[in-house]
């Protein structure tokens, strides 16, 4: 049946006209091929923005396209690879962003210049808050238990301690101590509190570098042997 020739204009009539090319595509999803930083695991189908997308995860063979055809052939491969992808350690990426942040950091351990004093876990707690790292006491390990003042010849003094995240991620850190004083005429300002160590400073004190060290188990409790196991970390890498 043929349409009225008057309703014809009214047709053709277009209220909104879209320009494409001014219109953000979104995000471009890939399938991962190998485990990514700060995106995904292996196999996982992520949206990321397309620049990276393209640019960096699909010219490296990081990622490819999420094609009808690729998610079935990459869902076939996971499914094969399911024994071996169980038993990878994958460490949670906010614990990575963690280590690397209180790594770089050298706490000023602060102590009394008039006050007998036991630097513990307390002293370690008060310094860590102070720098706005909050933590309870039983997930802080000390090297060194033996350290007393006031003694202004341990002023400056480098020495190694670590925390532990969520009972499974220890994570090295450097305190140093600095003695404090209500009285400010006391007070001793010395260059080696002001600056970063070097290494001939951590050499001195017997420092050397350490990476965190993460169990897929929540086994780090109070009574665990942080120390003894890092120290043996330290022996097997010699």
């Amino acid at each position: 049946m043929q349409r009225n020739p008057a309703e014809h204009p009214d047709l053709m009539k277009l209220e909104v006209v879209e320009i494409e090319d001014l219109k953000s595509p979104g995000p471009l999803k890939v399938i991962l091929l190998k485990d990514v930083e700060g995106i995904g695991n292996q196999f996982d189908v992520v949206e990321v923005n397309r620049r990276l997308a393209r640019t960096n995860l699909l010219l490296t063979q990081k990622a490819a396209y999420a094609s009808p055809f690729n998610l079935q052939y990459y869902a076939e491969m996971k499914e094969k690879m399911k024994d071996e992808l169980e038993k990878r350690i994958r460490i949670p990426y906010d614990y990575i962003l963690l280590g690397r942040e209180l790594i770089k950091k050298v706490i000023s351990l602060r102590v009394s210049m008039e006050n007998p004093w036991l630097l513990d876990k307390l002293v370690v707690k008060a310094s860590l808050r102070q720098e706005g790292v909050e933590i309870i006491d039983d997930m802080i390990f000390l090297e060194n238990k033996n350290l007393r003042g006031p003694n202004i010849e341990l002023e400056a003094h480098l020495l190694r301690f670590y925390v532990v995240v969520c009972n499974q991620y220890i994570i090295p850190m450097i305190g140093r101590i600095c003695h404090t004083s209500s009285d400010e005429s006391k007070q001793v300002l010395y260059p080696e509190t002001t600056r970063m160590p070097t290494k001939e400073d951590f050499k001195k004190y017997g420092i050397v570098e350490e990476q965190p060290y993460f169990t897929e188990k929540a086994e780090i409790l109070e009574d665990f042997d942080v120390v003894g196991l890092m120290m043996q970390r330290r022996q097997d890498n010699k």
